[in-house]
Formats: C-alpha cells, sequence, structure tokens
C-alpha cells in the first residue's frame, strides 16, 4: 500500500503539477532525483525539522520546491549530494502554516522563509548561500526568516543579509 501524504486536498496548482509529475513513471528522472535528494534528507535530519512527515510528504516536497525553482541541491566532485537549501517567498506575519497548508509563494511577500537547509560541509553552506544570492536576488533586501528549536518548540527566527555574509566568509 502507498503512503498517504498532507497533501491530501491543495488549491496550489504547481504542487498538483509537481505530485503528478512524480506519480507518472515516464518521469523516471525527476522520480530518482527527487528520491536522492529526499533520502539526503531523511538522512541529515536532526527530528526537528520534518516533525512526523513520512517519506512521500517529503518527496512531494521536494518535488514541489524542484518545479517552484526553490530547491538548491550541491553535489560534490562523487555526485553525492552536499547539501540541500529550500525556501519560500512569503509575508513577515506568515507563520509554519504557510508551510503545512501547502500555500503557494508570495513572490511580492516581503520576506523569505529558509525553510530547510541541510549541508555537509561549511564549503558547502557557502556555495548554496552563492546559489540562493543568484537565484533569489531578493534575499539581499527581504526579511529573511527560520524556525529553531527553542524549549523544545519550533520558533520563528529573523535573520538579517549578515547571516548571508557570516555563511559566505567562513572558512572550510
Amino acid at each position: 500500500m502507498a503512503e498517504e501524504s498532507v497533501y491530501a486536498t491543495t488549491d496550489n496548482e504547481l504542487l498538483n503539477q509537481a505530485v503528478a509529475a512524480l506519480n507518472d513513471t515516464r518521469n523516471l528522472d525527476l522520480i530518482n532525483f527527487v528520491d536522492k535528494v529526499t533520502d539526503y534528507c531523511i538522512e541529515n535530519e536532526n527530528g526537528k525539522v520534518f516533525d512526523s512527515w513520512n517519506r512521500e510528504t517529503l518527496r512531494q516536497l521536494v518535488a514541489y520546491h524542484q518545479f517552484k525553482g526553490t530547491l538548491i541541491v550541491l553535489s560534490d566532485a562523487d555526485r553525492k549530494i552536499a547539501g540541500v537549501f529550500m525556501w519560500y517567498n512569503c509575508n513577515k506575519n506568515d507563520g509554519w502554516s504557510f508551510v503545512l497548508n501547502w500555500d503557494e509563494d508570495k513572490k511580492e511577500g516581503d520576506s523569505i522563509f529558509m525553510a530547510f537547509l541541510f549541508a555537509s560541509s561549511t564549503s558547502a553552506w557557502r556555495k548554496m548561500a552563492l546559489t540562493f544570492i543568484q537565484k533569489e536576488p531578493d534575499c539581499l533586501h527581504k526579511q529573511l526568516m527560520g524556525s529553531r528549536h527553542r524549549k523544545g518548540q519550533p520558533t520563528k527566527v529573523y535573520y538579517t543579509q549578515k547571516i548571508l555574509s557570516r555563511i559566505l566568509k567562513t572558512k572550510d
């Protein structure tokens, strides 16, 4: 029996397209890519990021970000994944429900929610930060947000662009 996802009902057309592509066996390149990225995310997850999401939901998350262009996957010379970064364009007052409800990005929003970041080295962090700036130049002036576990609860945190500067200045 196939795993069910949390995605069951949505008006998010891009999500619907991503899920349909994942379920179409003619898209083997996409399916293999999404599975590889999903495996990396599961292996590097610390129990605080994906809550109790099942594998199928994570696959849909990765495919959705691939479709909307908010996914960076960094590979090393051996084609092994070295980092993954997914984000959302939103407004500062949006919360975690924005993610859970599969809301569409608000490209004209005032913030970027840096939701899922995994990297195997400081070099990978640096390369992903540079790619993020290239793919999403609005990150240089929009409010940057993330979620951190504090006192056992996910808590929204706000970052300035200094976070990108600090990442870019790190040494290997």
